[in-house]
């Protein structure tokens, strides 16, 4: 039997963090948590789970990533949802914020636009800090074959930035390897 208040109490924070730093709507954010807990509840009900965090890890942020596909879909069709206030800010200054924050938002747009597999590897990667053989573990593929995918989720995803205005980046925005 699975001891579900242990694996929410040990994975709980990890998952909230994953899907409120992709989409930054608190709202949006709490509805994906409680899918991602569901279907892992769904998912363990059939099949064993190896190794909880990277399993909720990796369904978390898809739950999140569709979720943002969802919000940019709507505001192209003009439904633009109100936008959540901004966090305190750590950063030295106002400018070094609003250029964190544009990058962030445009990271998060690319993404919402990238191929499935991109856009989870990216996140999985460099925003979760998974390695690549968790990685591989939970995408079922073998770790050269998620680093293969990470490079050309990257090479997408510079390319993609590329295409906007160049934005001045502040060192916490460097913590973001494209």
């Amino acid at each position: 039997m699975i001891d579900w208040p242990t694996i929410l109490r040990d994975h709980g924070p990890t998952v909230w963090r994953t899907v409120f730093r992709l989409l930054n709507h608190h709202p949006d954010a709490h509805d994906c948590y409680q899918e991602t807990f569901l279907s892992a509840w769904q998912y363990a009900s059939l099949e064993p789970v190896s190794d909880w965090r990277s399993f909720l890890v990796s369904l978390a942020a898809r739950k999140a990533i569709d979720r943002l596909r969802q919000r940019y879909r709507e505001r192209s069709r003009g439904n633009s949802l109100d936008a959540a206030p901004e966090l305190p800010s750590t950063l030295p200054s106002p400018h070094e914020h609003a250029a964190a924050t544009d990058l962030l938002e445009r990271v998060r747009h690319c993404l919402a636009a990238a191929p499935d597999q991109y856009a989870q590897i990216f996140w999985l990667s460099c925003v979760e800090e998974l390695s690549h053989d968790q990685i591989s573990q939970r995408l079922e593929m073998t770790p050269g074959a998620a680093r293969v995918l990470l490079h050309r989720a990257r090479t997408y995803l510079r390319a993609a930035l590329s295409t906007h205005e160049p934005v001045e980046r502040s060192p916490h925005e460097r913590n973001i390897i494209l």
